[in-house]
């Protein structure tokens, strides 16, 4: 028989040490039919054994804890006492009762309890309480370890005892791998903790000459706690590789305890060396907190901290630091090395109390913009003008809400830094509720929102005279608090009329402030302002038309086309420029203008329930763990009946599919789709919308918006910045540009996924003439046979910078365009190619500025990432190349990273993700 290994599937794998890569490219060259059997899987000549020979590495089955094993009738395993039974084709006696030696030979099975000691020959002292192996020796305590031998001496009342010459496998680590070890001796000192002497530890199971291994001369397993190695070496194919002091492993059946971090480590031509090392704590069961450090050896030293917490199942709480002390290492402080170190801070976390109020944080906090540009691993922190904070809490009751907020944002942009604050924020809102002494005439809702805030703004100018030579006046400078009220309630009315659908709204706002603006000098007055307007809006919904479209006589897809019409009017708002502003609260403007669309959905149709009709009729159902059904095993009458049951089905689903005869073709639909009876549209099979197509437009009646829009400036409020992403403001128009949106998806499955979107603007009338702007995003995923798997991401975007209609050109800014139109193209396409887990995989990432903007000199490639690696049964290496080109920062980086299965991963910076 072959010594038990629990079944297992190969696990992932992933990386260490730049030595480490060219030996590894070479572990998957030899050939199986020159291995020899591992001496870990080492056959044991014992032809009686409940133990199944099986692969312990087996890619077929997922990973799982090992499970009690079946065993024939009269072999259970455990025993219900602790009393000694020995069975064997053999069996002598000598001596009295109680000091009795008896000698069994032959297939020989020991049980006591959950052990179980299997050999050619035993010889059992029963003075000594002592049982002597010789001979295939196979000693089993449950399901938890194995332990191989030639001899082996065993006291089975104190459980302790001694193997040579052995092999066998300890209990699952966190991630489901299962350690070998062999050894020239094997001591059990307890129940269960054993030692092992001059061994070798290992999580490959499959190989004659482990790809990885750990050779010592002692170590100490505890089961389902640790594995302490003394002195280890590192081997990689037998070849050693580098040698540490201690090294321990953990076994725990739970995933978090305390310890040291696998190091990490990477390369830059800006930053040298990177050495990351980190401790992780565990504080009771609901919290923990890891302390990280970083050398670069060419500038200086990090450190930081990271907290995570968990009052219940839906509330958690992170939070934590990090801070670079610069120019510490490396070059000293000068003109050509400038010190950007500096300091982040984060919190993220959720509360739910008890009295049904909510409570939410994240902020995120940086010194300086230099440091997340140069120290930051992620391209989007570093090109990022924006960081946001906020605390908010919140309660609601019935249709009303309360709502506490405090936040900030900083914005950076070039030659300014703006600031602007709310602290604190107090709102109280009710929802749309339908009014009771109205409700039996008109169905008509009322709702209001109101708050009261300490709001303030602060724009830090590094250069005035850059500033002021671009057009811009004073900076804007406020008091740490500007009062400001606001309430606005409103009524909504819905109605149907003969299938069209009809809304009005209408609201009321009034809002005050302490504070306001010059709007010659943009300073700061003391001197409070009140603002008031009101808000009417019409919204016609004509009924959708709807066309079912055949195929072979069969359904295909519909067609559904959704026409709609919004006016709006807003007016009394007549000083505008005389706001300061914090937010989108003061960006709202005169307007009287109609709003034009049509969309255009098509539908397909599929299967919205995991188990068919199939299953459903014949009842048959397979247990969970039964693994998939083979061909062979499917007797000829059932598949017989499946093939019966498909024909049947195509069959109603043909009739399900097909038109209703009662309604005829083309049929105009009013408000929704056509709904068949619920015995003719089974749940089976519902509508899925792949593609739709939205076009509108807005006609302005008023294209100054009462004087709000400022000719030959960038202009940004309410109603024009709510219609696309790109600005149009910049000169006042009749039409605004025609938005065209699309959005494609197809049936998400498992393996399998497609989505598309593209949004564009378009000048119709001239004032731009053209394509004004284009921003398309692309996903793929497939799993494939040849590659396993494939994913494909990409954003691209495009704008112009627009050269205004000649009535208009007297409105360009300096550049001869239209004011906040700039030209601007930007590409990010990322594909991944290869399964993680097995094989060789690997993938690429860039992202382009193809004006050059955030980035240096004249190439386009703001930054890349380039991944290559190869994952085995037991281990994987994989090698990153990053650049960064963006801001202060231009830097080229190497990673490369090892992971042995069941130790961790060396080299990958896995540590401290909020920041990097």
């Amino acid at each position: 028989m072959r010594a038990y290994v629990p079944e297992h599937r190969r696990g992932p794998a992933l990386t260490l040490l730049l030595v480490l890569v060219g030996a590894l490219v070479s572990l998957a060259a030899p050939a199986r039919a020159q291995q020899q059997t591992n001496p870990v899987d080492r056959k044991v000549e014992n032809p009686v054994t409940d133990t199944p020979n099986v692969n312990p590495l087996s890619q077929d089955r997922p990973v799982v804890r090992p499970r009690p094993r079946t065993r024939p009738d009269g072999a259970q395993g455990a025993q219900p006492t602790d009393e000694l039974e020995v069975r064997a084709d053999k069996q002598t006696s000598t001596g009295e009762e109680g000091s009795r030696v008896t000698v069994a030979e032959g297939n020989v099975d020991t049980r006591i309890g959950i052990y179980r000691l299997q050999a050619d020959k035993v010889t059992v002292y029963e003075a000594k309480t002592r049982v002597v192996a010789e001979g295939n020796v196979v000693f089993d305590q449950g399901e938890f370890q194995r332990i191989t031998g030639s001899r082996a001496e065993w006291d089975y009342t104190r459980k302790t005892g001694f193997f040579e010459n052995t092999t066998g496998f300890t209990n699952q680590t966190q991630d489901g791998t299962i350690m070998y070890f062999t050894a020239d001796r094997v001591e059990k000192v307890s129940g269960d903790t054993i030692v092992i002497i001059n061994g070798e530890v290992t999580a490959c199971g499959d190989d004659e000459v482990p790809k990885w291994s750990f050779k010592t001369a002692r170590a100490t397993i505890k089961m389902a706690d640790k594995v302490k190695l003394s002195k280890p070496r590192l081997l990689v194919k037998n070849v050693p590789v580098f040698w540490l002091p201690y090294a321990s492993i953990s076994i725990k059946q739970r995933d978090r305890a305390s310890g040291f971090l696998t190091p990490t480590f990477s390369g830059s031509g800006e930053k040298g060396m990177r050495f990351s090392n980190a401790y992780y704590q565990t504080l009771g069961r609901s919290a923990d907190i890891t302390f990280r450090n970083d050398i670069y050896t060419k500038r200086g030293l990090g450190f930081g901290a990271d907290l995570r917490t968990r009052a219940n199942s839906r509330s958690f709480l992170n939070l934590g630091f990090y801070t670079v002390k610069d120019r510490v290492l490396g070059p000293k402080r000068d003109a050509a090395h400038p010190d950007q170190g500096g300091s982040s801070f984060y919190v993220d976390g959720v509360h739910y109390f008890p009295n049904g109020f909510l409570a939410a944080a994240d902020i995120n906090i940086t010194s300086n913009l230099a440091f997340r540009q140069v120290f930051s691993d992620s391209i989007q922190l570093a090109i990022s003008p924006e960081e946001r904070s906020q605390v908010f809490v919140n309660k609601n009751s019935g249709a009303y809400s309360f709502n506490f907020i405090a936040r900030t944002q900083v914005t950076s942009i070039p030659t300014i830094r703006v600031r602007t604050r709310s602290l604190p924020g107090i709102s109280f809102e009710k929802r749309p509720g339908l009014i009771s002494w109205l409700k039996d005439k008109v169905p008509a809702y009322f709702s209001y929102e109101s708050s009261i805030e300490g709001v303030s703004r602060k724009e830090t100018v590094e250069d005035l005279g850059t500033f002021l030579a671009e057009g811009n006046q004073n900076p804007i400078i406020t008091p740490s608090i500007v009062q400001r009220l606001d309430f606005r309630p409103g009524v909504t009315l819905p109605l149907d009329v003969q299938g069209w659908g009809l809304t009005f709204t209408g609201h009321v706002r009034a809002t005050y402030y302490s504070n306001s603006i010059d709007p010659l000098t943009r300073l700061v007055l003391s001197k409070d302002v009140t603002r008031g307007y009101g808000e009417f809006e019409f919204d016609l919904r004509p009924p959708a038309l709807a066309r079912n479209f055949q195929r072979d006589g069969s359904f295909w897809f519909r067609h559904v086309v959704e026409p709609y019409l919004t006016y709006r009017k807003i007016g009394g708002i007549s000083n505008f420029d005389k706001l300061i502003r914090f937010d989108e609260t003061e960006a709202v403007a005169d307007t009287n203008e109609f709003e034009y669309g049509v969309t255009n959905r098509f539908f397909l149709r599929r299967s919205a329930e995991s188990v068919g009709r199939r299953a459903g009729r014949t009842g048959r159902v397979r247990p969970e763990d039964a693994g998939p059904r083979t061909a062979g095993e499917r007797t000829e009458r059932e598949r017989r009946e499946e093939r019966e049951a498909e024909a049947k089905e195509k069959e109603e689903q043909e009739k399900e599919e097909g038109r209703d005869p009662r309604v005829p073709k083309n049929t105009s639909v009013s408000g929704q789709l056509t709904a068949l009876k619920a015995s003719q549209s089974p749940l089976t099979r519902q509508p899925y919308e792949f593609l739709s197509v939205t076009v509108r437009q807005k006609y302005f009646f008023d294209p100054t918006f009462g004087g709000a829009l400022v000719p030959g400036r960038r202009n940004q409020f309410y109603p024009i910045n709510n219609f696309s992403g790109f600005t149009y403001g910049g000169v006042p128009r009749r039409f605004s540009p025609l938005n065209v949106e699309a959005r494609l998806r197809t049936p998400t499955r498992a393996d399998s996924e497609l989505f598309t979107d593209v949004r564009t603007d378009i000048d119709t009338l001239g004032e731009g003439g053209g394509l004004r702007d284009l921003a398309v995003s692309f996903g793929l995923r497939r799993r494939l046979a040849v590659l396993r798997a494939i994913e494909a991401f990409q954003t691209f975007y495009y704008t112009r910078a627009i050269t205004l209609a000649p009535s208009l050109r007297k409105f360009s800014n300096k550049a001869g365009n239209e004011p906040g139109t700039l030209q601007g193209s930007q590409w990010s396409p990322s594909v991944f190619v290869g399964d993680r887990n097995r094989g060789t995989f690997g993938g690429a990432s860039f992202f382009f500025d193809f004006q050059n903007r955030p980035g240096k000199g004249s190439s386009s490639l703001i930054s890349s990432t380039v991944t290559v690696g190869h994952a085995w049964d037991c281990c994987a290496v994989v090698a990153q190349y990053f650049t960064f080109n963006v801001g202060l920062r231009n830097e080229n980086r190497v990673v490369f990273s090892f992971r042995l299965n069941g130790i961790g991963t060396f080299g990958t910076e896995q540590i401290g993700q909020r920041f990097r």
